[in-house]
């Protein structure tokens, strides 16, 4: 008596959760948190240079932001020019002289530092390399920002100030470039300071953030020429504490 073959089985496979197999979109949407060495807990990336404002207040922001574009594959270029637009909004309504011309572009220069991270975050995921034109979009949307402020506080001789605030950041960022490129060259020193004293030694230059933060809240609350003092004044001084830092490590063994 002929026996009926046996009915195959469905054979499945158990294939783990791998970003690069299920969704190749979550590597970018995890495009500012990374994992420490031992793998125990998830830590924020941020960018070298980064202060306390723009790791600890609006580095959370970022981050979400960052996840949001990477699920819907929005690109890091759009960001950026997100974060430049909002800047250029903001020097529009700097440029209106009023209280709450100040007011609103107080706000939307915070939120183009936000999506300004954001799209540093995602472009130094895809590729380290690529974080200068951020930088550049960064300087465009401040130079606005100066102008616009510069612009609304007519008659009250805004517009020497605003150059030199320029000049000064034009200056800083040369010189940074410079020291970046000489010391790529060289074997860089780990650090031994912890992550909250080296973000707050970076808050003394005045990066991007506290640039941001102090324009923001200055105009808000004040007008244009306290921001413009106050950037040369700090400025100045970070760029002073920055150099006399740099000289000492070139002379040191």
């Amino acid at each position: 008596m002929d026996q009926a073959p046996a009915r195959e089985r469905p054979v499945t496979l158990n294939v783990p959760d791998h970003p690069a197999i299920t969704r190749p979109d979550r590597e970018a949407a995890d495009a500012v948190d990374t994992v420490d060495v031992e793998g125990a807990r998830p830590r924020r990336r941020t960018g070298p240079g980064d202060g306390l404002v723009a790791s600890y207040l609006t580095g959370p922001c970022a981050a979400a932001v960052a996840r949001w574009a990477g699920v819907r594959g929005i690109t890091a270029r759009a960001v950026s020019a997100a974060s430049l637009a909002l800047a250029g909004l903001a020097a529009v309504w700097f440029s209106a002289g009023v209280r709450g011309g100040l007011v609103a572009g107080a706000l939307l220069l915070a939120a183009s530092l936000v999506l300004g991270q954001a799209g540093a975050g995602l472009r130094r995921r895809a590729s380290p390399s690529a974080a200068r034109p951020d930088t550049v979009i960064d300087r465009a949307g401040e130079l606005a920002v100066y102008a616009g402020l510069a612009a609304g506080a007519a008659g009250s001789g805004a517009w020497w100030p605003a150059v030199g605030a320029a000049v000064l950041l034009s200056v800083r960022d040369a010189v940074s470039a410079a020291y970046a490129a000489s010391r790529h060259a060289r074997r860089p020193r780990p650090s031994r300071r912890g992550g909250l004293v080296r973000r707050a030694a970076e808050s003394l230059r005045l990066p991007v953030g506290e640039r941001y933060a102090l324009i923001a809240l200055t105009a808000a609350l004040a007008d244009a020429r306290p921001v413009f003092t106050a950037l040369l004044a700090w400025g100045s001084a970070a760029a002073a504490l920055t150099l006399g830092g740099r000289v000492a490590r070139s002379l040191s063994p």
